[in-house]
C-alpha cells in the first residue's frame, strides 16, 4: 500500500544515557553524543537507535560533498528505507519529506529526520495528527484546502489500486468525501481546515491519518461520567499509519479508554478530542 510502513528498531525499555567516555581523542565526539542523547530524551529513541539513524544519515549526507551535513528530497526515499519506512508513492514521499523539512530549507537535518522519524513511527497522538496535517498542507501555510486533501487522498488511491491491479479509483467519490469533511469541521466557513479542525475532522475520521477517504463515522463510546481526564501523553507506540500493529482506529479507542482521548459535545455533536 501507499502509506508508510515500518519495521520496528527495537522497544524501548528505558532512556539509554551517553555510552562510555574515552579520553583524549573522543572529546572531538562529544558534541554528537550530547545531541544523540538529547534526541533521544526528546522522541521514543533509545540513544543507540538515535546512533543507528545518525549513521544512516552521515552515509548518504557524504554522498553530497557540498552538502555533507544535510539529506536531499533525491536521497529521502532511500533514506526512509534504511530506516525500516518504505514509501513507493511520489506525491506522498515529496509531502513527507516537506514535512520533515521544519526549517524549509530543501534539505533535512540531522535533527529533521530523528523528530520526523519519530512522529512517523511513535509518535503521541499529537505528534501523529500533525504530521499528517503537515502532509496535507502541502503549500505550507499552516492550513489545509480541500484541494489539497483532494491531491493526497487522491494520489495515495490511485497508488494503491495500481498496486492491487485495479481500476483508478473514483475521483468524484474522494472529492465528495473531502466536501463532507469540510462542510462538517470547517468550523469558521473560511474554506481552509486550521490544525483544531483538522484534529476533530481526524478524530471522526481516523483514516485521514492513513490518507484514506474512508466514508464510516468512527462510534464514540462515552466516557463515564466519573471518568478523570488528566494531561497525559498518548503511551501507544503505533507504527507510521496503520503500518503497525494496530489501526488508528483502534487506537482512538485505546485513547479514549486510557483518558488522553476524551468525547466533546460542543456544538449539538459529539467529538473525539485530544484530552488537555
Amino acid at each position: 500500500p501507499d502509506r508508510a510502513h515500518t519495521k520496528p528498531m527495537g522497544n524501548k525499555q528505558g532512556k539509554e544515557k551517553g555510552g562510555a567516555k574515552g579520553s583524549g581523542n573522543d572529546e572531538a565526539k562529544e558534541p554528537v553524543q550530547k545531541e544523540v542523547t538529547k534526541l533521544s530524551e526528546k522522541t521514543s529513541y533509545t540513544t543507540k537507535e538515535v546512533g543507528d539513524l545518525l549513521k544512516i544519515f552521515k552515509s548518504l549526507a557524504k554522498q553530497t560533498p557540498s552538502a555533507p551535513n544535510v539529506i536531499l528530497k533525491s536521497q529521502f526515499k532511500e533514506a526512509l528505507a534504511e530506516a525500516g519506512i518504505t514509501v513507493e508513492n511520489g506525491t506522498y514521499l515529496s509531502a513527507l519529506f516537506d514535512a520533515f523539512d521544519k526549517n524549509e530549507t530543501g534539505t533535512i537535518d540531522f535533527r529533521e529526520f530523528v523528530l520526523g522519524m519519530s512522529a512517523a513511527s511513535r509518535g503521541t497522538a499529537r505528534e501523529k495528527i500533525g504530521l499528517s496535517f503537515e502532509v496535507y498542507d502541502v503549500d505550507n501555510t499552516g492550513k489545509i484546502t480541500q484541494k489539497e486533501m483532494e491531491t493526497i487522498l487522491v494520489s495515495v488511491a490511485n497508488h494503491e489500486r495500481k498496486v492491487q491491479g485495479g481500476e483508478v479509483a473514483d475521483h468524484t467519490a474522494i472529492r465528495a468525501f473531502v466536501a463532507q469533511v469540510f462542510k462538517k469541521f470547517d468550523m469558521r466557513k473560511n474554506n481552509v481546515l486550521s490544525f483544531d479542525e483538522y484534529v476533530r475532522a481526524v478524530m471522526n475520521h481516523p483514516n485521514l491519518v492513513d490518507f484514506k477517504s474512508d466514508l464510516t463515522i468512527l462510534e464514540e463510546p462515552p466516557l463515564p461520567a466519573d471518568k478523570k481526564v488528566s494531561n497525559r501523553t498518548a503511551v501507544s507506540k503505533s507504527s507510521a499509519f496503520g503500518g503497525g500493529e494496530i489501526s488508528f482506529k483502534d487506537w482512538v479507542k485505546i485513547g479514549l479508554d486510557n483518558g488522553y482521548l476524551q468525547v466533546d459535545n460542543q456544538d449539538s455533536n459529539k467529538y473525539i478530542v485530544i484530552a488537555k
